[in-house]
């Protein structure tokens, strides 16, 4: 077995995106049986999260996610991608409401502000199915869909593991020297 883990931290805009993924097919083309993503995000952009998403849902091995700081926004939905779910104690989660930033623009017509809320609904509902899938089965089962349009929630490791967020709340530890090999965003 040829472990690989990809350490990240930051914002999940494209190129951010990009990176993970061409890590993780790096270490693919390495010989990877197995690939850990550690990770630390205060979220970003909605359409690169997504895609992340997709992607790590359709890596041909087993993916395992560590919460290794705090998972924000649609950086939940890419922890969530993992088949095995962790998180260091004193860690955290955070579901709060989608936004979009406009970035220069000055004007909009109705029919393009119409576009951008049935595009956040959108978003907002796919962001809650795939939590739905995620925690299915779990006793504390949460509903997120209203922190997803009204008041933020925050999940300690623990309310984590009791809402099926992750499996366990454990300390994340390096291998020894060895057949890990490891991979960083810069």
């Amino acid at each position: 077995m040829s472990l690989h883990i990809v350490h990240f931290i930051g914002p999940i805009n494209h190129h951010s995106a990009c990176t993970i993924r061409n890590l993780c097919l790096q270490a693919l083309q390495s010989g990877a049986s197995e690939i850990e993503l550690h990770m630390s995000t205060e979220g970003g952009n909605m359409t690169a999260g997504f895609a992340l998403y997709f992607f790590l849902k359709s890596l041909p091995l087993p993916l395992t996610t560590h919460n290794v700081g705090s998972i924000e926004s649609v950086g939940i939905v890419i922890f969530l991608a993992g088949g095995k779910r962790y998180a260091c104690p004193g860690t955290r989660f955070l579901v709060h409401p989608l936004h979009w930033g406009f970035g220069n623009l000055v004007a909009a017509d109705h029919s393009r502000v119409s576009e951008w809320r049935d595009c956040l609904d959108f978003d907002a509902e796919r962001y809650a199915l795939a939590f739905d899938e995620a925690t299915s089965g779990c006793a504390g089962h949460v509903d997120i869909r209203p922190n997803l349009v009204g008041n933020a929630r925050l999940f300690d490791a623990d309310q984590a593991l009791a809402a099926g967020i992750i499996h366990k709340a454990v300390q994340a530890r390096l291998p020894e020297a060895g057949r890990t090999s490891h991979w960083w965003n810069a």
